[in-house]
């Protein structure tokens, strides 16, 4: 079983996240996906409310690429996600290369919808900010970065201790 999460501190931020993401997407993310006879109306309520509060376009007035995203993550990101959480309990040896995946899908995802996200010109300094959309997507984007970062460090020591070779992620530049 190896290490408690608890000792794993980056797999523990991972597990927050996955268990953070997980009600996000079916709360909020994927309803558009559900049958209008058994989606209740809090979320679409919930979703009045962020759009209102934060004029998240992609929410009320998507591009006509953000549909594919939206699949992307009923596809990818809630199979993963629900894979990702016993995996990371049980400290799995395929955590790195699933979240190494996961990190770069998302990291670019992200990147293109904060880069539209700045062109909208209503936005308010506040909803563009950290305490506004800026926050929240370039928060996910931070998260997003660092997990690739971190599990491409990982596979690259094992890869190196494998084949008897240096990390690249140890040589000096």
């Amino acid at each position: 079983m190896g290490d408690s999460i608890l000792t794993r501190k980056r797999d523990l931020i991972y597990l927050i996240f996955f268990l953070t993401h997980l009600p996000v997407m079916l709360a909020f993310d994927l309803t558009a996906y559900y049958p209008i006879n058994i989606k209740p109306l809090w979320m679409n309520d919930l979703r009045t409310f962020y759009v209102s509060t934060y004029g998240d376009r992609f929410f009320y007035n998507p591009a006509p690429w953000f549909g594919v995203l939206t699949f992307l993550e009923l596809v990818y990101h809630l199979p993963l996600t629900l894979w990702a959480i016993p995996a990371l309990l049980r400290n799995d040896p395929r955590i790195p290369l699933a979240l190494l995946v996961f990190g770069m899908e998302t990291s670019i995802t992200t990147l293109v919808c904060l880069a539209e996200m700045w062109s909208w010109e209503e936005l308010r300094p506040e909803q563009r900010g950290v305490a506004g959309l800026g926050g929240m997507y370039g928060g996910y984007l931070a998260l997003s970065v660092f997990m690739t970062l971190d599990c491409y460090a990982r596979l690259d020591q094992w890869i190196a201790k494998q084949k008897g070779l240096v990390p690249d992620t140890k040589k000096k530049l």
